[in-house]
């Protein structure tokens, strides 16, 4: 059943959220390397300097292709906007922070406009596992610092989320399963890792944000950290965690409720990741709709709504429930978020 189904079924567009994607990274191309000029304006407004046109671009494209106006392209017409009512844009490292600003912007503009369709975009901040590397040598080619130890972006991501109250630390976690092919090794060590992790995580609990994790044969020492290094009183770790693409075993559902405690956990699934492994539907029926919320994990934001629609149809049938009742879902990740409609 498609997502238009969904809203026939149900009588009206069921208000979908895409709880975790990296549409800004699908512009032809890749990211611009990171910008040190950056580094010297973190307290200066409107301090980035003059965006690659190419990101620009993309963000203009994305903008019109989820909301579209009389003057879109025939692509983005065919798109039911009305379907997607927002999205968080999950950053990997400090050079795609402009990228997720700039979509974000772009959606901005056209809810200000009042125009149709225009939905929301959540910025999401943070260093992901596989891209770690890639940041410290950004950090080793334009930082003078001679303690190797610490991390360079600290800083910068703490200063992104601060200009921006409503932002989220992501995506962060750990992955022993990411090799280098030619040295068949992982690009940073899993000791790097979880130095990297920690650090997000304190910045998180510090400005009291919402933290979205990435964990792939790495559940010991991503548990290890959370039950060791952090606390189970409150403002000891973020209040609001949410586990994406989530691959463990059910029985790791309860050993990260019992490491997180009372906050708010929530999981997501992604099609072109969990759909194959049968265990996937038994941790659906564990945790239940309130703790579920659709995400596409798409860099390719026009297979966003496909992905959607097949994450609504697989967690309803999971479920045995009306797929029309699948935007309990977004309610999930509205308060997930903190947006207020």
């Amino acid at each position: 059943m498609s997502l238009a189904a969904l809203a026939s079924v149900a009588g009206s567009s069921p208000p979908v959220f895409d709880a975790h994607n990296h549409i800004h990274m699908s512009m032809p191309g890749r990211v611009p390397p990171f910008d040190a000029r950056l580094l010297h304006n973190w307290e200066a407004e409107n301090s980035a300097p003059a965006l690659n046109e190419s990101i620009s671009k993309h963000a203009r494209n994305v903008a019109s292709f989820f909301s579209p106006t009389a003057e879109s392209s025939s692509g983005a017409a065919e798109f039911d906007s009305n379907i997607v009512k927002g999205m968080a844009l999950m950053s990997t490292q400090p050079r795609d922070f402009v990228a997720v600003d700039t979509v974000c912007n772009e959606f901005e503009h056209r809810r200000n406009g009042l125009l149709c369709g225009s939905i929301r975009g959540v910025r999401c901040y943070g260093v992901h596992p596989w891209f770690l590397h890639e940041a410290e040598a950004d950090g080793a080619a334009c930082v003078r610092n001679s303690d190797t130890n610490s991390f360079w972006w600290e800083q910068y991501l703490r200063q992104s989320l601060m200009n921006c109250p409503s932002a989220c630390v992501g995506e962060i976690g750990l992955d022993s399963a990411r090799y280098d092919p030619k040295t068949q090794k992982p690009h940073t060590p899993i000791e790097r890792q979880i130095e990297a992790f920690e650090l997000q995580m304190w910045i998180a609990t510090e400005l009291q944000r919402p933290v979205s994790i990435h964990a792939v044969q790495a559940w010991g020492p991503l548990l290890d950290t959370l039950n060791k290094k952090f606390g189970k009183k409150k403002g000891d770790k973020p209040s609001r965690l949410y586990f994406h693409a989530f691959g463990g075993e059910p029985a790791v559902v309860d050993q990260i409720d019992a490491a997180a405690g009372k906050r708010m956990k929530l999981l997501g699934f992604a099609p072109i990741i969990n759909f194959r492994s049968p265990k996937t539907a038994d941790v659906i029926r564990k945790v239940g709709i309130d703790r579920l919320v659709l995400e596409s994990d798409r860099e390719n934001y026009i297979l966003v709504k496909n992905d959607l629609a097949a994450n609504a149809n697989y967690i309803a049938e999971a479920l045995e429930m009306d797929p029309s009742k699948i935007e309990k879902t977004s309610e999930n990740a509205f308060r997930f978020y903190g947006i207020h409609d």
